[in-house]
């Protein structure tokens, strides 16, 4: 034998990975994690290390997820009025030709505001906890059927106000 160190499964290393690829709590799938973990020690003592690591990595930064303060509200960048500078006269033109001739955009009054988010860590720990949950996956792929399904990004109807 060589002088590696060989890393073996620690107790709560199954809940861990149930937790990290967000696998559903089932007999059967607690079973195939059982099963996953052992081929895995059994055929490449050495991928132990490689996911054993990647739980460690997903555990800190789920931790540095909990502990990052929720997105504040939005912030007004720009304000923007248009039209409507003056009171509204109290006789508005009533034949066609005087409409035409009055400015009736001065009427109307148009206002367009712009948000942005306050930047936040949020998406960046978000990335690199997938990066760890794929390097997971490398070493133990027979798990990725057994993760839920994600929803489509987008849901819902467009509607027009």
């Amino acid at each position: 034998m060589t002088g590696e160190a060989v890393t073996s499964w620690r107790a709560g290393d199954l809940e861990a990975i149930r937790s990290a690829l967000g696998i559903p709590v089932s007999a059967a799938s607690i079973g195939a994690i059982n099963r996953a973990m052992a081929e895995l020690e059994r055929n490449y003592s050495a991928g132990v290390a490689v996911a054993v690591g990647s739980l460690e990595r997903i555990a800190a930064i789920d931790q540095q997820l909990a502990s990052t303060p929720v997105a504040a509200q939005p912030v007004v960048i720009k304000t923007s009025r248009k039209g409507a500078v003056g009171p509204v006269p109290a006789e508005l033109p009533k034949r066609k030709l005087d409409v035409i001739e009055y400015a009736t955009e001065l009427l109307l009054e148009e206002v367009a505001t712009e948000y942005a988010l306050p930047e936040s860590i949020g998406p960046s720990l978000a990335a690199q906890r997938r990066q760890q949950v794929e390097r997971l996956l490398l070493v133990l792929p027979g798990l990725r059927v057994w993760q839920p399904k994600a929803p489509p990004r987008f849901q819902g109807r467009l509607e027009r106000s």
